[in-house]
């Protein structure tokens, strides 16, 4: 196929805020694009006999590798093309274009492909006076005593079961071995009952020193990778097994508590299970809240007309997928081991993720523009509450956060999630809240609010951030 002698150029609409680009590029500009990554390598070597920066040519080419020259060429050749398509096209990017590089070639060949972003449009539709329902907090007395079982657990004395077989919550000593296998096999400590589905079945009713030969479907997830997702024969054998004692719940126990439970530590039981009842009342109230502010937004983005560009929920995608794989490399897995663990597969877990992430950005983009129609401003206070929520999220001190985003000069994020949440608040106090029991109907007694005393609902609960801010600059 013979080699393009002039630039060439299709332009594809995707839709109203994103343009895609395929460019072929003139061999004068990948010429122009090499010739300046050499000058730019030259710069950073020392070549005996020559100066800084003025090595030629024929003496930089061999102390390079074809993957850093053509890197770095590229990057010249779309920087300078991009920028003066653009600039013919009259095309204004609302934020940098995602390129995909296609081809490169010192011979003279460059095509790519850029996904330019156009500003968002937003039409908004009414979002004053939205009608949301609210569950009702309500705790009950068993809903405490589950907790008080739950902390007597955690403080229990482990013992042997000697004279019954196993039940569910018992800790068991199991030992695995596959037919092809001709040593010991292997051995794990399990939670009867909180395994898998075959494990349990096979485990429960084993006494200790009991063996049996069971056919096991391990899951995906599994912790030896070589069974993880398998389907084997296996010889099982209980070499322990244990139960755990529950301490009396007495006074005594109640100002017993320590370690991570001291802030529970109590007078006596009755105290004990009024802090619990505030937590669980606390726990409750927030996910209630959580759940208006959900319907709020849902409602917004179902009122409005908002189209936003491939790239902003594509990118979000991305990132989300790429900390799913590295969380699932940091455990020995992979990211396909995790998708089928999840039912999917990667391909159906990208499109739900980029699924998601599009809802996503499509209400922040609602966000930014009611909080820009409301005239809404920012405090050191509200970004000080951020702060310190993000703090609390990521388990560090305030000031850790500060200086990283001192560091990188960079508080987008911290500023995004402050106006997100000045605008949630202000929606809540505008909408029209429904106190409803927790089979959805409206308890009798109270009838819908009026707008006027919707506003004196208490302001939501801050939404939990998706990720952990960046540890270098990404923009």
């Amino acid at each position: 196929m013979p080699t393009a002698t002039k630039m060439s150029v299709k332009r594809e609409d995707l839709n109203p805020c994103t343009i895609k680009l395929e460019i072929t590029c003139s061999p004068e500009q990948v010429t122009q694009g090499y010739d300046k990554a050499y000058k730019q390598f030259a710069k950073q070597m020392r070549v005996p006999g020559f100066r800084p920066g003025h090595a030629p040519k024929h003496v930089v080419a061999p102390l390079l590798s074809p993957d850093e020259l053509n890197s770095q060429a590229a990057d010249n050749i779309v920087n300078s093309v991009l920028k003066a398509i653009l600039v013919e096209e009259k095309i204004q990017p609302h934020d940098s274009p995602a390129v995909s590089l296609t081809k490169i070639d010192i011979a003279g060949e460059c095509e790519f492909t850029a996904k330019v972003p156009l500003a968002p449009i937003v039409e908004l539709g009414e979002y004053k006076g939205i009608e949301v329902n609210k569950q009702k907090v309500v705790v009950t007395d068993v809903e405490v005593q589950e907790h008080l079982d739950e902390l007597r657990k955690r403080a229990g004395k482990r013992e042997a079961v000697a004279d019954r077989a196993a039940e569910e919550g018992d800790i068991a000593v199991v030992n695995i071995k596959t037919e092809k296998e001709t040593g010991d096999g292997q051995s794990f400590m399990v939670v009867v009952g909180k395994t898998f589905e075959d494990m349990d079945k096979a485990v429960l009713g084993m006494a200790a020193e009991e063996m049996k030969v069971v056919t096991l479907n391990f899951p995906a997830n599994f912790q030896d990778k070589s069974l993880a997702g398998k389907k084997e024969k296996v010889k099982l054998a209980v070499k322990s097994l244990n139960t755990i004692v529950m301490p009396e719940l007495t006074d005594e126990f109640a100002q017993s508590l320590g370690g991570d439970l001291s802030a529970l530590k109590s007078e006596d039981v009755k105290t004990l299970k009024g802090q619990l009842h505030l937590r669980i009342e606390a726990a409750k109230a927030q996910m209630s809240q959580e759940m208006v502010n959900e319907s709020i937004q849902e409602e917004l983005v179902k009122r409005s007309k908002i189209e936003v560009p491939d790239t902003m929920w594509e990118s979000v995608a991305n990132q989300r997928m790429n900390e799913l794989a590295q969380e699932a490399h940091s455990q020995g897995s992979s990211i396909e081991a995790y998708a089928k663990s999840n039912g999917m597969t990667v391909e159906e877990m990208v499109a739900n993720w980029q699924t998601e992430a599009k809802i996503q950005v499509m209400r922040a983009v609602a966000a930014r523009e009611v909080f820009a129609k409301e005239k809404l401003k920012l405090s050191n206070q509200d970004m000080n509450e951020m702060l310190i929520a993000m703090a609390y999220e990521y388990q560090v001190a305030p000031a850790e956060i500060l200086q990283i985003m001192k560091k990188n000069n960079n508080f987008r994020e911290l500023e995004i999630r402050a106006v997100f949440k000045k605008v949630i608040d202000f929606l809540n106090k505008a909408a029209v809240i429904t106190e409803v029991d927790e089979l959805g109907s409206a308890p009798a007694a109270k009838p819908a609010k009026k707008k006027s005393e919707a506003k004196e609902e208490a302001a939501p609960v801050a939404e939990k951030p998706k990720k952990a801010p960046a540890k270098k600059k990404s923009e």
